[in-house]
């Protein structure tokens, strides 16, 4: 009887672990499915930019102005970072069609403009979750008998 008992705890444990699992798997995807509408609507491209005058990081900050060449025009456009150094150079990825105002961005390292880099940010946080929850999973099953019973 004490058998069967112990089957159905590991049925439960199994079933709990199952669940959590899956919401996991679908609250981390789910972001990535609602497209942004700012950022999804806004192809990029890179460009070299100087920054011509910097700001202190702050709750109240408006950015870095930078000067870049867009098409063989150069304009002052705000940077969305700050604290930089004036006169350094800056890898900055601008809108493709920019417009007469616009805000451009720091370049990451391998930066595609795809979303790929949030992708795989996700693929991370889920399987990093998953394998915690296997392995407390593992840590219930494997725990001495006496702490069954107990």
């Amino acid at each position: 009887m004490g058998r069967r008992r112990g089957s159905a705890s590991v049925a439960l444990i199994l079933l709990v672990l199952g669940v959590l699992g899956l919401a996991v798997v679908v609250l981390t995807g789910w972001p990535a499915s609602v497209p942004v509408a700012s950022e999804a609507a806004v192809r990029t491209r890179p460009v070299k930019a100087t920054v011509i005058s910097s700001e202190p990081c702050g709750a109240r900050t408006s950015g870095d102005v930078v000067e870049v060449t867009v098409d063989g025009r150069t304009t002052r456009a705000r940077l969305d970072g700050c604290g930089h150094t004036a006169g350094q150079q800056l890898d900055v990825r601008v809108p493709v069609d920019p417009g007469s105002d616009f805000v451009v961005r720091p370049a990451a390292e391998g930066d595609s403009g795809s979303g790929d880099t949030a992708a795989a940010q996700r693929l991370v946080w889920v399987l990093a979750t998953l394998a915690g929850v296997a392995g407390g999973g593992y840590g219930l099953l494997v725990r001495p008998r006496s702490a069954v019973a107990g």
